[in-house]
Parts: C-alpha cells; sequence; structure tokens
C-alpha cells in the first residue's frame, strides 16, 4: 500500500487549493513565531504544490533623527531570509516529522547555487527577490550585482522628476510572497495522508532584523565602491573653462555635487541616493573619504547648453570639505564618487520588518471515494503505510579563528544519508549598523573592478577564510584519499578543481541542482556526497563522522565561525493504527 504515495501513480484525481490562516496572530515581528495548522480535513496533500504566503513590510529607524537611506531584504533569498527555523509536527503534535534549524542558510546555499536566469526571475515575482537591472547596471567594469537595484526594486518605487521630499517609511512598499518552502516534506512531489496523522502542524521562527536587511551596493563604501555615483564637478560643465572652474580643490567646499554619466547615471531614477540622505565623497581607490558630510535636499536632472550632456545635480543643506588630499573632479585627475553616511553617522541604526496576513495555501489532493475508504479498510485491519521523504539535519559546530587545525566531530544518526554539505558562517557579532554598511565584515575580495567587496550577508553564507585543505574521516577511512586543497579560492585567485567536482556532486545528492558556481567565493561550503545514485543511501550510524579543516599558519581565519553541517538524508513515515514513528 506505500505505492500509494508514488507520484507516478496513475489514479484519477482532482485539486483545489485552501487557504489555512496562521493561528498566533496577525502580525509577526523579528524573533517571533508563525503557527500553522493544516487540518485532517484536508485528507490528502500535494505539499510540493503548498505555498506559505505573506505580507512583509520594512521600516527604517524612526525618523526624528533624519538620518534616512533605502533598504531591502536580502537580495538572493527574499522573503526567505526572514526564517530561523521551520519544524514539521504531526496534527496534534504528538510526532516532529520534521526540523530545519538554519533554515535561511540551508535556502541561500541552494538559491546561490540552483540558479539561472529563469529561477532568479521567478524569485523575483514570487519571494521578495532583487533581480539584476541592466538600468542600474555599471560601465566602469564592475562585478555584477543583485542588490543595486533601484530601477525595479519591490521594496520601493523608483523616483522620477525633481525629487525634493524626504525620503520616509511610507515610501517602502509591502511585498507579498508566495514561498516553497525549502523542506523535506514541503519539497516532496508524494500525496501526504493529511487524514492519517491529524493534520500537520508547521511552526516557522523568524530571524532577527540586523541579519536581513541590505543597503544598495551602488551606495555604500566597502561593497562594489567602482558602482557608486561618480563625482563630475561643482558646475556640470564640460567646456575645458567650465571643468577646469568645476573641479572640486583639496581644502575647498561645496553644497553642490555634479554626477558623472559613468555607471549608468543618466537620470534619476537610476540614481539609488534620496533626498534626506547623508552623503559624503571618497576617492576611487578607497583609500580616503571626506570627514564631512551634508543631507541631499533635492535631486534633478539638469540639461541645457551650461552643462553640456544632461547631468544629475545634487543639492546638499551643508558644505562638503573636500579634505581627500588632492583636488577631484573637473579637469583633476582624481575622482571621487559618492557614499551613504546616514547608517555610519548614527549611533546605531536598527530597521525592522513586520510579517502580517500569513497563511499556507494547501493544495488538496481529491481522490475516488473508493481508493480512500480501501486504504482506511487496510489501516484498521492492522496496515502500515510508509512515507519516504527527504529532509536535512543541521549539526551545528563553532569554531574560534585562532584554532589554525579543527577538528569538528559530527554525531551522525542518519541511516540513509546521502551528502553533507558543510557552511563555515561568520560568526562575529555585528550591530544593525556594521552589517548594512558591511564595515568589518567578511572581505570576499579586493577585486580592482570593485575596489573592495566585503559581505552583507554575514551569518547567513559560508566564508573561506584562509582554508587551505580539508578532508572527512568516517567508517575509519579518510574520504577523499587525499586532502581536498582550497588555497586558490582562499587567495582570491581562482577555483580549486576538486573542491569543485566535491560540491557538484554533494549538491547533487542533496538534491540541489548544481547549476551555478558563481559564488563560489560568496558563498562557500564543504560538500561531499556519501552515496551516488538516483536511489543511493549510506547508512551512517556509528561510523565516526568528522571533518578536518586546516588553515594557514601565517594568520589563520580572520572570523569565528559557526559551522552549519547540513546531513541530507531520507526519512520513513511509518504509519500504523496504532501510532506514528519516524525512521532516521
Amino acid at each position: 500500500m506505500s505505492s500509494f504515495f508514488v507520484s507516478s501513480d496513475k489514479v484519477k484525481t482532482g485539486q483545489t487549493f485552501v487557504a489555512v490562516p496562521s493561528e498566533n496572530g496577525l502580525d509577526y515581528r523579528p524573533g517571533g513565531r508563525i503557527d500553522l495548522y493544516i487540518p485532517p480535513t484536508s485528507k490528502f496533500i500535494d505539499l510540493s504544490q503548498s505555498k506559505l504566503k505573506m505580507n512583509v513590510s520594512i521600516a527604517m529607524p524612526s525618523e526624528t533623527a533624519g538620518e534616512v537611506c533605502r533598504l531591502q531584504l536580502d537580495a538572493q533569498t527574499g522573503l526567505h531570509s526572514l526564517i530561523r527555523s521551520v519544524r514539521v509536527f504531526t496534527g496534534r503534535k504528538t510526532a516532529l516529522l520534521e526540523e530545519i534549524e538554519g533554515y535561511d542558510v540551508l535556502s541561500a546555499l541552494r538559491f546561490d547555487y540552483e540558479k539561472n536566469q529563469s529561477m532568479v526571475n521567478k524569485r523575483v515575482l514570487t519571494d521578495g527577490a532583487t533581480g539584476y537591472d541592466p538600468a542600474c547596471r555599471g560601465t566602469k567594469g564592475t562585478t555584477k550585482t543583485e542588490c543595486g537595484n533601484c530601477f525595479s526594486n519591490p521594496y520601493f518605487p523608483k523616483e522620477t522628476g525633481t525629487q525634493t521630499a524626504d525620503f520616509a517609511n511610507s515610501k517602502f512598499q509591502v511585498v507579498t510572497g508566495e514561498l516553497e518552502l525549502n523542506t523535506g516534506l514541503f519539497r516532496n512531489e508524494a500525496v501526504f495522508p493529511a487524514l492519517l496523522t491529524d493534520g500537520l502542524f508547521v511552526e516557522i521562527l523568524l530571524q532577527d532584523s540586523k541579519r536581513v536587511f541590505r543597503q544598495l551596493d551602488s551606495t555604500v563604501k566597502d561593497r562594489r565602491a567602482g558602482l557608486n555615483p561618480v563625482f563630475f564637478s561643482t558646475n556640470g560643465s564640460d567646456s575645458a573653462a567650465g571643468k577646469e572652474s568645476g573641479s572640486f580643490a583639496n581644502g575647498g567646499t561645496s553644497d553642490t555635487l555634479f554626477i558623472d554619466r559613468a555607471n549608468n547615471q543618466t537620470s534619476v531614477d537610476t540614481f539609488p541616493f534620496v533626498v534626506g540622505q547623508s552623503v559624503a565623497l571618497a576617492l576611487t581607490d578607497n583609500s580616503s573619504f571626506t570627514s564631512t558630510d551634508a543631507h541631499i535636499t533635492r535631486i534633478e536632472l539638469i540639461t541645457g547648453t551650461s552643462v553640456g550632456t544632461s547631468k544629475i545635480k545634487v543639492t546638499l543643506d551643508g558644505a562638503i570639505t573636500n579634505n581627500l588630499g588632492v583636488n577631484v573632479g573637473g579637469n583633476a585627475a582624481a575622482d571621487a564618487y559618492l557614499i551613504s553616511q546616514s547608517v555610519e553617522k548614527k549611533a546605531s541604526f536598527d530597521p525592522t520588518y513586520t510579517v502580517s496576513n500569513v497563511e499556507m495555501v494547501v493544495a488538496q489532493i481529491s481522490v475516488p471515494d473508493g481508493y480512500e475508504n480501501s486504504m482506511m479498510a487496510m489501516m484498521r485491519e492492522g496496515g502500515t503505510m510508509n512515507y519516504d521523504y527527504r529532509s536535512y539535519t543541521n549539526y551545528r559546530y563553532s569554531q574560534v579563528s585562532s584554532d589554525l587545525v579543527a577538528n569538528i566531530r559530527l554525531p551522525l544518526i542518519e541511516s540513509r544519508a546521502s551528502s553533507i554539505l558543510c557552511v563555515p558562517t561568520d560568526a562575529s557579532v555585528y550591530s544593525a549598523k556594521q552589517a548594512l554598511s558591511a564595515s568589518l565584515t567578511y572581505l570576499i575580495d579586493e577585486d580592482p573592478e570593485d575596489v573592495v567587496n566585503r559581505s552583507n550577508r554575514s551569518g547567513l553564507v559560508g566564508v573561506v577564510d584562509e582554508l587551505q585543505n580539508y578532508q572527512l574521516i568516517y567508517d575509519g577511512k579518510i574520504n577523499p584519499s587525499r586532502r581536498v586543497d582550497v588555497t586558490k579560492i582562499s587567495n582570491r585567485k581562482s577555483i580549486s578543481q576538486q573542491w569543485c567536482i566535491e560540491a557538484e556532486k554533494a549538491l547533487a545528492m542533496a538534491d540541489i541542482e548544481p547549476l551555478s558556481f558563481r559564488a563560489f567565493r560568496e558563498n562557500f561550503f564543504i560538500g561531499r556526497a556519501l552515496a551516488l545514485g538516483q536511489n543511493a543511501v549510506y547508512d551512517a550510524r556509528g561510523k565516526d563522522f568528522a571533518l578536518q579543516v586546516e588553515y594557514t599558519g601565517d594568520t589563520g581565519p580572520a572570523k569565528n565561525h559557526l559551522w552549519m553541517n547540513f546531513v541530507a538524508h531520507i526519512r520513513r513515515l511509518v504509519i500504523k493504527q496504532g501510532g506514528i514513528q519516524v525512521e532516521v
């Protein structure tokens, strides 16, 4: 009778969608818990077609301090970044079917590697992700980013025409998501028998606010500085004499900034800054920035003979002093770019979010009465029903930065394991202000195109952080037989071939299709397939698992690490007349 749950079975069925609202409130804040109960009256459910629907609104801290900026959620994971953990129980919570701790980390790994443009476009529509928009492209050789989109961003509207009103929380748009939950049960295509488990109970724990917010990459100093608006002059003139007079001399002051057309700064709707935002100037090599700043009071596009080609004019409420040590703009040899100071200026900057109108849109499957009746008769006669699904257990391990060699013991208990994905997240405690500005966070790269690129996804993604090599030891054997060298990744030079081979196999056996390795440096992980083949599994019980990692002896890792070690495995739900059992 277990074949009933194979999706290829040819049984005439119908499908309807029913919305089940959350049980424990209307609005939810950071750190809160969402409870959803799917009743047994749903009978049979296609969980892979069921969606978590919610509205999300974000807000800056109190605007009375006068420091504002555009904000969004993580560009790649969108609303999934708000979910810290997911637990799924039987309806009366008599049995825990699965628990995904570090749900946001697992989702980030899946979305970063199971990625093509069609998938990204879909996540923009359904998940609150942010897609790359050519209207906000960099023209000075910067790397591509999804977190620089101010033209078609779901969290705030694009601005058009002359801007004089301060940006406010009322500008943020409510984002509606319909999420496909990244858990084993909710990715399983086999029909789930809710009538035999008293339904399902889903608990969702929300993430802290300081882990989820991002500024636009084209506004901060330590992300992709080469993408920021480039200062042109103080008067906007293209003529030789005008450019000379518009040069911002070292030691000089100005309350007017004209912006170069580089990085597609040709209209107000592609300009990433807003009225009310504090700004300063920095050299394009990131070596120095002005100690003085001022708030934007007006943003406009100026045309006419006085400026030659049209340019964006930024008016400030006070004068910025050029203390960069060199002349910038105009005919000067040095260039400078615009940076935000709204977050950096405040003693603390703690935005928040609200989740509302939460419901599970359940895909109910109808089957012929005779089929349901025969199944129930079998159960009454002492029959057993088995339901298999893939899940993920997270074995966490803390590693301090002084550990040049770490032996990470993993007490695996999974009898049908298929893969292990080890994600060394940055365990540093950053304030919301530090995380938003990417100051002192993990250095991803020092690419001349970007100048300097520090992570704005601390705690969400893995960092290679001077790792030299690794190997796994289990069942008394070294796997693979030789240490896997990752120095090319650590040196920020290239990708390591053996690491890539191991990672690809591990992702595939974890039910993550390895479509892109673009994020190998931004979201690093160690992967090992424990079995190969469509239905292959490995009994990990009692095999004394350990991951050995070795860092450079010169400096060691720069950050403390919280290792998120996800073991992909097959679970079996055993349903009998006398009760329910979950076999791991």
